[in-house]
């Protein structure tokens, strides 16, 4: 028979490993439950037992799964889907981001599609992309008849946008891209374009404009080896092995992987040995990638080449 005291133990312990380092575990509780201190120290340990409602809080809270506390297999895996629905704004998405980011020291982005980190730091990219997303990926009432500006993006959510960057700019990272991560904006772009879906069809090539700005920032920065004002950046290319958009992180103990699926939406683990796995499969990548950051001066400047020409090549069409 399963204690119960052990497996509350091992619940609260899952969530404590959830929470940024300068959070107080009794306090996060407390809040989260609506209890007083005392209250919250009885349930850590042991002396009162978690209600249903209260796990359930907390599950939906912090994504910790019960299941996974009632079985050892490794080939059970449990995952915290964070996605947008008709319940959950891209604002709310947009903020879990951010949450996510916190408390994490370092970061492994396999991304098969450019990291949407470094749209959000430019403000008319960030506007087209978040306006693609709520029109056509979440199909926001408000925006299906809309056609894009802008300022069709209220300023709040470049801002919260904005915030983003800044606290990814703040955690150092690995990253790995591929000539081909490129090609899932041009190709909304180019969808919009058609659809006659900006507001002022120049729009589309500005948007290119916007872009090679944008490769040329981040060339610059890898140049250093270094998120400008911010902490250590490393890329990697590697255009054979990538299939997907994976992102491993750390913070002390705390191991994480988020995995993408339908653009936006995001699976979410701390499965040990799911983030074992996880974390082999980056470093063999790594090991099979060419490094382009640093001194690698001259694999970066054909890469970046090859970024650009294939947005020039696009722009001549529109």
């Amino acid at each position: 028979m399963t204690n119960p005291e052990g497996i509350q133990s091992t619940f609260l312990d899952e969530i404590r490993k959830r929470l940024a380092p300068n959070l107080s575990f009794v306090d996060e509780l407390a809040e989260q439950l609506s209890i007083s201190r005392d209250s919250a120290y009885r349930r850590i340990r042991g002396e009162t037992v978690l209600s249903l409602d209260e796990a359930k809080k907390l599950c939906e809270r912090y994504g910790v799964s019960v299941d996974s506390l009632f079985t050892s297999t490794s080939n059970v895996v449990p995952f915290y889907d964070r996605s947008t629905s008709d319940t959950t704004s891209l604002e709310q998405w947009l903020t879990s981001i951010l949450h996510n980011l916190e408390g994490l020291t370092r970061l492994t982005y396999a991304a098969k599609d450019i990291p949407i980190f470094h749209y959000l730091r430019h403000p008319e990219l960030a506007s087209f992309k978040m306006f693609f997303w709520q029109k056509t990926i979440i199909d926001n009432p408000t925006y299906r008849t809309m056609r894009f500006d802008y300022s069709a993006i209220p300023k709040e959510m470049i801002q919260l946008g904005n915030r983003i960057w800044t606290r990814y700019v703040a955690i150092p990272s690995v990253e790995i891209w591929a000539v081909e991560s490129i090609n899932n904006t041009i190709k909304q772009i180019e969808f919009y374009k058609e659809c006659q879906y900006f507001s002022n069809p120049k729009q589309a090539v500005e948007l290119c404009d916007r872009l090679i700005e944008l490769m040329n920032v981040v060339e610059k920065e890898l140049a250093e080896a270094k998120k400008t004002e911010g902490n250590s950046f490393q890329l990697y290319q590697n255009d054979i092995l990538m299939s997907d958009n994976t992102v491993f992180g750390l913070s002390g103990e705390k191991r994480i992987t988020f995995l993408n699926y339908n653009i936006l939406n995001l699976l979410i683990t701390q499965h040990p040995s799911f983030c074992d796995k996880t974390e082999k499969y980056l470093n063999n990548l790594i090991k099979h990638s060419t490094l382009i950051s640093g001194s690698a001066a001259k694999e970066r400047i054909k890469f970046f080449t090859k970024l650009v020409e294939r947005i020039e090549n696009f722009k001549k069409t529109l």
